[in-house]
């Protein structure tokens, strides 16, 4: 990855983010990458707002999917009874779906949103069939990212669509639940107390409450 100069925002992206890659990578959890995009047809629309529906309608569809459950999947015919069982384990496939988030939104093309993700895997035309019947827009891209280097992951993100001149940068957020509620009050104190080994401490305590609140989220809903 090529080195760049990171300013507050972008630091502070790219933080969340990395921290958030970490947490799942702790917690031997899979992270997903997914681009939703919006269509020429939506952005022409009389009434539409740019920034403010891309972000109602991103909203609406994050709500969607947990309203779901591979059962549910299964029921509506978005995947074969086979391709459930081999996607989720049998006793959570009644269980509604986790959708754990750090999200940027561009202004590239009519407008897009680059989120990483961490829950189960999801269907390409369930999630292409939702944002069309949204966000009447059809164009989204999903894929499973290497969690191998969570600090690449997360540069290239910044990098690609924070810190590029070329990708106009609107805003990132994220879900509660991307790291652990929080961490970002514990980490402003921690670089006050902290100079030597900040960042191995950090991982220390990401690896800690990974192992706690994955353990306990299994026992509940989790899919891996």
């Amino acid at each position: 990855m090529e080195k760049f100069a990171l300013d507050k925002k972008q630091k502070r992206a790219f933080h969340t983010a990395l921290s958030g890659l970490k947490f799942a990578k702790f917690g031997f959890k899979d992270i997903r990458f997914l681009t939703l995009t919006t269509s020429d047809l939506m952005f022409n629309t009389e009434g539409y707002i740019k920034e403010q529906d891309l972000e109602n309608h991103m909203r609406i569809f994050i709500k969607r999917v947990k309203r779901y459950s591979p059962w549910r999947l299964y029921k509506e015919g978005y995947i074969t009874h086979k391709k459930m069982q081999q996607k989720y384990r049998n006793n959570s496939i009644t269980k509604k779906f986790i959708f754990e988030y750090f999200r940027v939104q561009t202004n590239e093309g009519n407008g897009v949103m680059h989120i990483l993700y961490r829950g189960s895997w999801l269907p390409y035309n369930f999630i292409s069939d939702n944002w069309m019947d949204i966000h009447n827009s059809w164009d989204i891209n999903i894929k499973l990212i290497d969690s191998a280097d969570p600090k690449e992951s997360a540069g290239y993100i910044v990098s690609q669509y924070v810190s590029n001149q070329e990708c106009s940068y609107v805003r990132s957020s994220q879900s509660w639940n991307w790291v652990f509620r929080g961490y970002k009050e514990l980490w402003y104190n921690m670089r006050h107390f902290y100079r030597d080994n900040l960042f191995e401490l950090w991982d220390n305590i990401l690896k800690s409450r990974a192992g706690a609140y994955f353990v306990a989220q299994t026992q509940l809903m989790d899919y891996g």
